[in-house]
């Protein structure tokens, strides 16, 4: 239960706007409620890239007060139309940190915190925002769902192997540091796209990028695959907080079991095989 103690107000998706009355306007987060000025507690550790009053053509016009979090896996989280806020820039917190306190601030029809998850934790204007709502943000309760469950042991030392693995097998040059941010995903998202080319040949760019080609190109690796592209797998499942077992490119059980739970906890088809819709997931 990521949001015990509040009460949802609007949830994550589709909706009738509460201001201006257009129906099928896409929520990018979900609307929550303790009570006017009510501390609120961080939902995970991270480090503060904003904190202060959104404006226009900052990525947070309307957001009010705002607080902007990049977390491990290079998510943005913000938490908006805050009374006041207590964290600055730069700042790193640990989960249950007071970041602000509930608010009416910016556009709202009352007192509550808007909480969404974006795909790209940017550290500056538009801070992850695009024009393509649907695509711009996570659902948030099975992404904390997902942050929270099952942790890989020795997480920090597992990203730095994988991000010296993929500096010598890739020439990705990563700062080795343990911490899955935006250019090790990005460097992860080199490998699979070089993969794809090898294995399949996807005649994808390699960029990094999680474009419409990456994103439509032809792949499934199952139980008992072998070789880098199950090596990727492993290491985007490590990162994301999920336990395959070991980094040795052997698609086992113990892969496929950090697969379905991957899925499972994301809402997919829990079948254990890794398809595009779920290197989707993971990188897009």
């Amino acid at each position: 239960m990521p949001f015990k103690g509040y009460r949802v107000t609007s949830p994550f998706g589709y909706r009738t706007h509460p201001i201006t009355g257009i129906r099928g306007v896409f929520h990018t987060g979900i609307d929550l409620v303790k009570y006017h000025r009510a501390p609120i507690n961080a939902f995970t550790a991270g480090i503060v890239l904003f904190a202060g009053k959104g404006k226009a053509g900052s990525g947070f016009g309307g957001y009010g007060n705002v607080v902007f979090i990049h977390d491990k896996n290079g998510r943005g989280q913000v938490y908006a139309h805050l009374d006041s806020v207590n964290v600055r820039r730069g700042q790193r917190i640990n989960k249950g940190h007071i970041i602000g306190r509930q608010g009416n601030t910016g556009n709202t029809t009352g007192s509550h915190l808007h909480y969404e998850v974006r795909k790209t934790a940017s550290s500056k204007p538009p801070y992850g925002w695009i024009a393509d709502r649907a695509n711009n943000c996570l659902n948030p309760t099975t992404y904390l769902e997902s942050f929270h469950a099952a942790p890989a042991k020795n997480n920090s030392s597992r990203v730095r192997t994988i991000q010296s693995t993929l500096n010598k097998r890739y020439n990705t040059a990563l700062t080795v540091d343990g911490i899955y941010g935006p250019q090790t995903k990005k460097a992860l998202i080199k490998g699979y796209q070089t993969e794809l080319n090898k294995q399949f040949n996807a005649k994808l760019g390699v960029d990094g990028i999680w474009g419409p080609k990456t994103k439509s190109a032809t792949v499934t690796i199952s139980k008992n695959a072998r070789g880098n592209l199950t090596w990727i797998l492993q290491a985007a499942l490590y990162a994301l907080g999920y336990n395959p077992n070991g980094l040795d490119g052997i698609f086992g059980g113990g892969t496929e079991k950090a697969v379905r739970d991957f899925q499972r906890n994301n809402k997919m088809k829990t079948d254990g095989k890794a398809g595009k819709n779920t290197f989707a997931k993971m990188f897009g």
